[in-house]
């Protein structure tokens, strides 16, 4: 379920007391859903922001969602724009079930964009320029280019109507009617998504051992039917037995005769030629003894066979209507019976690795930017990092770090990325803001280390040279995204 366009309207009107508010804290708890911690006028309140498949929805919460096992990227910038700011406005934005949060901040003003369109939602920090400064998930729109850098374009309006009737009921005595009826709604939705969820973790490997089970009954059948067989291994050594005299080394088959009820009668046996009579004859009750000492373990394995597969036909059964407290108790049982789901993974232990010898931007066409921090990380990213067709670039006669343009097999780089990596080696060289540098570009694999050099040297061939001049608004756009 997701909000439609009437009630996001009623809840965004809900909403307006929070306006002046100040923003303590942002959490991330999912890759397309947020809460700010806020307090204002009426005291500490707490507004949930959620583009998630199914789960669109903008509302005040009492209850702070769990956090992800691990902290999501969008946090972080998040946090470093609007931990502080003051929540100016909660306004519908022309466009399909968009809502925009603008916020007051020390560096200026900034737009918390929801696009709380169902399936393609998605969260943007969008600057007072107008032009994206992040996402919460990358762009899932095929017609508009939201990349940070580019300007914000809001999804084509609906026709108006259509919303059919209203499904909040108003809970009263609520600070924020609508949004403790929206709360209480997506609560519900969460918790059978997570009883589902906790169900299908444990039926898949009940389901698995049923299977298995049917495998191992289909292969002790087989061995089963192999029992009569052996009978007639028995009747042939009993018939070689009494015959070893008529047996010779060599030979492939002997006839002997064999007394029945029904009088005397002819049989041809088998031989291995390569055995002798006793020989022969002791293969035959080789054979027979092995499948018939075989044949009791056989009952009696398919007996307990048929008991696992019992037992967890019989907690499959049971799992379907199961409620949340039903669980562990079928998860022990299940474990007891060797089909458990497996344990989650243990956390990897925490590590202080070292920064990496680069800085990382990205261009305006998403293209990762590499820039060596010193002389050193120079050397480690043209010659470990950088790959031979990556474009090198370096402030042409100017001491500076080396910039290594990521680039796709087979892709070349667009004027755009060239442009914005040039920016970047010119800023982290000593032609630090002049208005023009020569900025020299090649593929990597025409820059050669030469043997006994100083760090960070290196000669290059086959290159080009562009006369930069300096785009301030391109250069601040860069670096206020460097690591995102």
């Amino acid at each position: 379920m997701s909000l439609s366009a009437s009630e996001i309207r009623a809840i965004v009107e809900e909403l307006t007391p929070l306006e002046g508010s100040r923003v303590d804290a942002v959490r991330v708890h999912a890759e397309r859903a947020l809460t700010l911690e806020l307090f204002g006028r009426g005291g500490a309140a707490r507004l949930l922001l959620s583009a998630e498949a199914d789960l669109t929805r903008l509302h005040a919460a009492s209850a702070r969602p769990r956090a992800p096992d691990a902290p999501l990227p969008f946090q972080a910038t998040l946090r470093r724009e609007l931990e502080g700011a003051s929540l100016a406005r909660i306004e519908l934005v022309s466009g399909d079930r968009v809502v925009a949060l603008r916020f007051e901040t020390a560096s200026g003003p900034v737009r918390l964009v929801a696009e709380l369109t169902g399936r393609h939602g998605n969260l943007f920090l969008v600057g007072a320029d107008g032009r994206v400064r992040a996402s919460a998930a990358p762009n899932l729109s095929r017609r508009r280019k939201l990349l940070p850098g580019f300007p914000y374009e809001p999804p084509a309006a609906r026709a108006p109507g259509g919303d059919g009737p209203p499904r909040l009921a108003p809970v009263a005595g609520a600070p924020f009617p609508l949004s403790a009826a929206a709360e209480a709604r997506y609560e519900a939705l969460e918790a059978e998504r997570r009883l589902a969820e906790a169900r299908r973790r444990l039926r898949e490997p009940l389901r698995a051992a049923i299977a298995r089970a049917a495998r191992a009954l289909e292969k002790l059948a087989d061995e089963a039917a192999r029992v009569p067989a052996a009978e007639g291994d028995r009747r042939t050594a009993d018939l070689l037995k009494a015959n070893l005299r008529a047996v010779r080394r060599g030979q492939r088959e002997v006839t002997v005769t064999e007394w029945t009820e029904q009088g005397a009668r002819e049989v041809t046996l088998a031989l291995d030629p390569t055995l002798g009579p006793r020989e022969n004859m002791e293969r035959y009750y080789r054979r027979y003894r092995r499948i018939a000492e075989s044949a009791a373990r056989v009952a009696s394995r398919a007996q307990e066979v048929r008991r696992r597969a019992e037992a967890h036909s019989s907690l499959l059964a049971e799992l379907a209507g199961a409620a949340p407290a039903d669980l562990p108790h079928i998860e022990r049982e299940a474990r007891r019976l060797g089909a458990g789901p497996r344990p989650p993974p243990k956390p990897a232990a925490r590590r202080d690795e070292p920064a990496p010898p680069y800085r990382t931007f990205a261009s305006a066409s998403g293209l990762p930017i590499l820039v060596g921090r010193d002389a050193a990380g120079n050397d480690a990213l043209t010659v470990r990092v950088a790959r031979g067709n990556d474009l090198w670039l370096h402030a042409r006669g100017r001491a500076g770090a080396h910039v290594v343009v990521k680039l796709p097999r087979g892709r070349a780089p667009d004027q755009e990325t060239l442009l914005d990596a040039a920016h970047l080696a010119a800023h982290f060289s000593e032609a630090r803001g002049e208005p023009q540098v020569d900025v020299a570009y090649t593929l990597t694999k025409h820059v050669r280390k030469p043997r006994g050099s100083a760090p960070g040297g290196v000669t290059f061939s086959q290159d080009r040279t562009i006369l930069l001049r300096l785009e301030p608004e391109r250069l601040e756009r860069l670096l206020a995204f460097e690591g995102a």
